[in-house]
């Protein structure tokens, strides 16, 4: 759908957000929400959120970052300062939602807990992300992506659908990071339906780790029940030029493939309703990557998806980005940080009917100090001079370096 076809505002436009997040999981939570028409105000602190040092980077400016910030505006703040926590319970009390991703009881040693917010606004919804949660026995544990997969259960999951399963293949997509900031979403935007019909606001728990768990359904029963199911790998298959995965998960699926590859006499020579599936399955696969040897990939790929069976190349992302259907759908756009312009992903969260779409532009630290201060909060201009030259707030930095 074109950009700028859509006739009313996102859907949470009208909704302020205080974003006190850093790194992936939060961020990528409260850029959902401005994708969705939200106010998000970034409370940095003065060296800023650590992903604006992470590469790639170009003029000083990460676009990793900016990724996961556009759409949102700036101030920083060094919340040590008494006077700088004040400034945020006086933007609580004309804001929406706060979310943070510290550990637990960084914010409250602030003074910037819920208690503290909620006895400013009563009716703020206040998003809490962490590894462990809130409460219990590890909640002080510090948490990234490959600590939660590893906690988890994720890697022991994974490895145990490798042929090879002696040591977990090497991980760096912080799925963790991600699922959470999708879930934080969810949470936050139920807390303000519930809002609207009550009036009250809400404090939400989302532990990383529990994100997980609600991902390995299939490892999780077949642990509790005590009884392994028959799995069937879905490893890819070699062609001439590259690699394809196929998914004949129903039967038709299955008369699908073997029609396609013109070798109908798999369906009696490969049953896959059998008690030997799972060795089935192998030798299906096997005859799939004979057939496939003399073919490329792109070939394998059109024959078997013409026939109706599942069927997917392995692309690299930039390629993927490149092809007719996300063309189309603009899956990929472009914004800018005051180094350039570069490609991002577009959001995934698509309305017919109301604007959702990653926003142009990515905000330089502190840019804006000003509007927020002066404008939303009512700050003379020579008192935001005297709170910058005494480091309250950080002077803003438009200039990449």
């Amino acid at each position: 759908m074109p950009l700028g076809a859509h006739m009313t505002p996102g859907a949470l436009d009208g909704v302020r957000v205080i974003d006190f997040t850093g790194v992936i999981a939060g961020p990528y939570c409260t850029r959902l929400m401005a994708d969705l028409g939200a106010e998000v105000i970034k409370v940095e602190p003065p060296i800023g959120d650590l992903l604006r040092m992470t590469f790639p980077r170009r003029k000083g400016r990460s676009t990793y970052f900016g990724q996961l910030n556009a759409g949102k505006k700036s101030i920083c703040l060094d919340l040590k300062d008494p006077r700088a926590v004040e400034l945020v319970l006086k933007l609580a009390e004309k804001s929406d939602v706060a979310v943070q991703n510290f550990r637990p009881g960084v914010m409250r040693g602030f003074g910037l807990g819920y208690e503290h917010m909620k006895a400013r606004n009563p009716k703020i919804i206040y998003c809490n992300m962490s590894g462990f949660g809130q409460e219990g026995p590890s909640k002080d544990w510090a948490a990234f992506a490959p600590i939660i997969h590893a906690a988890a259960g994720l890697d022991m999951a994974m490895m145990s659908w490798q042929q090879d399963n002696t040591k977990p293949l090497n991980g760096s997509v912080p799925f963790a990071d991600y699922m959470t900031g999708v879930h934080g979403n969810a949470a936050i935007v139920a807390a303000l339906f519930r809002r609207e019909r009550t009036g009250k606001g809400e404090e939400i728990d989302i532990a990383m780790t529990e994100v997980i768990y609600n991902a390995l359904t299939n490892e999780l029963q077949e642990a509790k029940m005590g009884a392994a199911g028959s799995r069937l790998l879905y490893r890819a298959i070699r062609a001439k030029d590259g690699l394809f995965v196929v998914n004949p998960l129903s039967p038709n699926n299955f008369a699908d493939l073997c029609k396609s590859c013109g070798h109908p006499e798999w369906l009696e020579k490969y049953p896959l309703m059998t008690p030997e599936r799972q060795q089935n399955w192998i030798n299906l696969l096997n005859a799939v990557e004979e057939w496939a040897k003399d073919r490329t990939a792109a070939e394998c790929e059109e024959i078997i998806s013409a026939g109706g069976c599942p069927v997917g190349r392995l692309r690299r992302v930039e390629e993927a980005l490149d092809e007719p259907q996300a063309q189309f759908r603009q899956s990929a756009v472009e914004i800018e940080d005051g180094a350039g312009s570069f490609t991002v992903a577009n959001t995934p969260l698509r309305l017919c009917d109301s604007e959702s779409r990653i926003r142009e532009h990515v905000p330089f630290l502190g840019e804006n100090n000003a509007e927020i201060l002066c404008d939303v909060l009512g700050l003379k201009q020579g008192e935001l001079t005297a709170l910058i030259e005494e480091g309250v707030v950080q002077k803003e930095r438009a200039a990449a370096q």
